[in-house]
């Protein structure tokens, strides 16, 4: 017996049902295997009259009859009070101002491009260190596909529709068009499985801080950045991608023969601490090819240049990095030669770092955990229980059965048998906020911190790519493994162009991305989408850097309502043109529209001419305008002789 819905409309019984009037079941009668007719409930009655019975159908009857319930309960789609506008429309405004959607639409179709888009928005907005799904983040958003499809769907596009061969054809057309605006030398960077614990260490919204390590993969990806500007240039993928010599040769070659037909230079690579071993610094010298290369926090080179330079570096002014790169940062620098790893006799550069606001950041964090780790400890002795300690704070607090303190006074008290080790722990807060940079000879610490955050807006990105792979890209062909990385590519060109006018506008670029979602759609009771939400004067700034005036939104408000009735004809996106029509503001013209929009009503005179905005406004001599008639009769004047309201009228009047 299935279950009825009973928030569901009843709908008639149907001719070939019975009724059960004694417990208002509503049936049909199967023949089952042995011959023998047995009774299958599909509903219950609610309107016994007869000729005109009704009943709630319930599951079976849905999923056995599916035409009959489609024709009595029809789907009721409501749709959302709400839906987030802004990274629709800051993508939009990007892609449509450099000519990326003009490029993707061309290689894969308006369709595909427009899938591609929606995940690489999805790369570019997704909050650092939270595990959500494509489905989870972007439902609520406004795409450019005209509907958000579920996980398998998503899964079996990036493994089935798409090929190498579109790729490398969208990597030509833009490379091409990069070089006619100048491109000369590019940095390379690879992609390692995560970003720098150092570098990039940054707060979710709920407050939490997230750390990206680095770890292998089982692919990587090889990227050119133009060396003028960070931005990225094109992309190559490496199937066998743990960090070694052979994925770095193979991907090397390609990009290399990829750049040389371009006519572009390759001046060095930038590669994060997966990377720095003895093989690969090997294969940089063969190249000649300059470096940048974050090292370990256990590599020897880091562990010297901090024991002998830290102290001299932290927080003095001296040392303080001014660059663009480090906008706003607390960044202290200094360089010195130093041997790179225990085995071989290698020596480089090396530029250490103190970074202060996250070194005290990290270091009161760690304070916090210690304390509420030991307190929990003592807790759990006063009542008996186990003692449970974190693995990574073990090193910092111990048992300590004889009750001896830091002071060195006994005490058989239960809350002084948990010792903190304190040399332990004020080394570990001496060396938060430190990171070193290998670098090659003549690469000062601000040049050298500047080269390396030119991969910021590929990594960041690349770092969610990483965490999506047991949802949409679940490995389940080298293709799916290989397509996902033409969205995190369209994301990096994104997020580059987010972190360049937002360095233009002294804004955060994460916060910036993250307040895009207070600008929003509200359904109204005219059955249709009107922008709303909050626009912030930093929000408009930076949407009004790539086209999107307040206006702007309103207009594709109104395209998101069209949506329906023009999407299966059109799926192409565009920022509207135009501005809205001006009326006039006289009063017996209210309502009529100027034929010429993008003026205003003050620059359109009376006889439908446009004034030069070239010349002086002429000052207004009061009074009414030359030759108009009043809207009303004026009457007779009294000062002239005449009887006002008389004259005219009155024959019998004294007066001529």
């Amino acid at each position: 017996m299935g279950k009825a819905d009973r928030n569901a409309p009843d709908a008639p019984v149907p001719d070939f049902a019975y009724t059960d009037r004694h417990d208002g079941r509503v049936f049909v009668r199967l023949l089952d295997g042995d011959g023998k007719y047995r009774k299958k409930t599909i509903g219950y009655l609610t309107d016994s009259a007869a000729g005109a019975e009704r009943m709630i159908p319930n599951r079976y009857f849905r999923d056995k009859y599916r035409e009959l319930y489609a024709e009595s309960c029809p789907e009721v789609i409501i749709p959302p009070r709400e839906l987030s506008m802004g990274m629709y429309a800051l993508t939009l405004g990007i892609t449509a101002k450099n000519g990326l959607y003009d490029d993707l639409v061309n290689v894969y179709g308006p369709v595909f491009a427009n899938v591609i888009l929606d995940y690489a928005m999805f790369l570019v907005s997704h909050p650092r260190g939270e595990v959500l799904s494509f489905a989870e983040n972007m439902t609520g958003e406004v795409l450019f596909e005209d509907r958000l499809r579920s996980e398998s769907w998503y899964a079996d596009f990036f493994a089935r529709k798409l090929n190498e061969d579109s790729h490398h054809e969208f990597r030509i057309k833009l490379a091409q068009r990069l070089k006619s605006q100048g491109l000369k030398k590019v940095w390379l960077a690879m992609t390692d499985g995560g970003v720098s614990e150092f570098c990039y260490e940054n707060k979710t919204p709920s407050g939490k801080t997230a750390v990206c390590r680095e770890k292998g993969g089982k692919s990587c990806c090889i990227y050119a950045l133009d060396a003028s500007s960070g931005q990225p240039v094109t992309y190559f993928v490496c199937e066998d991608g743990v960090p070694g010599n052979q994925a770095f040769q193979k991907a090397a070659a390609m990009m290399s023969a990829f750049l040389g037909s371009l006519d572009a230079e390759i001046e060095g690579i930038i590669l994060g601490s997966g990377f720095a071993k003895e093989q690969v610094f090997e294969i940089i010298a063969e190249h000649n090819w300059k470096y940048v290369i974050l090292l370990p926090s256990d590599a020897r080179g880091h562990l010297e240049m901090t024991r002998k330079c830290g102290d001299a570096i932290r927080w003095k002014s001296a040392y303080l990095i001014c660059d663009d790169a480090v906008q706003g940062e607390t960044l202290f620098g200094i360089s010195g030669k130093e041997k790179l790893f225990s085995m071989p006799e290698r020596r480089s550069a090396v530029c250490l770092y103190y970074d202060g606001a996250r070194g005290s950041i990290r270091s009161a964090k760690l304070l916090k955990r210690i304390q509420a780790a030991a307190r929990k400890a003592r807790e759990a002795i006063s009542r008996n229980t186990a003692v449970i300690i974190p693995p990574d704070l073990e090193k910092y607090i111990v048992i300590d059965r004889e009750g001896i303190d830091r002071d060195g006074i006994d005490r058989e008290s239960a809350e002084q048998k948990i010792a903190v080790r304190y040399d332990e722990l004020d080394n570990s807060l001496a060396s938060l906020g430190f990171f070193s940079l290998a670098v090659s000879q003549g690469i000062d610490p601000a040049r050298a911190i500047s080269i390396f955050r030119m991969r910021d807006a590929a990594e960041t990105p690349y770092a969610v790519l990483e965490s999506q792979n047991d949802t949409v890209f679940r490995g389940n062909s080298s293709a799916g493994r290989q397509n996902r990385f033409a969205p995190w590519f369209i994301s990096s060109l994104i997020r580059y162009e987010i972190a360049k006018a937002c360095r233009k506008l002294e804004l955060d670029a994460d916060e910036m991305i993250q307040s895009m979602e207070q600008v929003s759609l509200t359904y109204t009771a005219e059955d249709k989408y009107e922008a709303a939400g909050i626009l912030t004067s930093e929000a408009k700034a930076l949407l009004g850097e790539f086209g999107i005036a307040e206006d702007t939104l309103e207009r594709l408000a109104a395209q998101f309502n069209d949506r329906s009735r023009t999407d299966s004809r059109n799926p192409v996106r565009s920022v509207p043109a135009g501005d809205f029509p001006v009326m006039r503001r006289n009063s017996h013209q209210v309502g009529k529209h100027v034929s010429s929009p993008g003026k205003t009503a003050s620059d359109i005179p009376d006889d439908g001419s446009v004034r030069d905005e070239s010349l002086p406004k002429e000052k207004s001599k009061g009074g009414r305008p030359k030759g108009k008639k009043d809207s009303k009769p004026r009457k007779g004047r009294s000062d002239k002789g005449k009887i006002r309201g008389s004259y005219g009228k009155n024959k019998n009047s004294p007066l001529p």
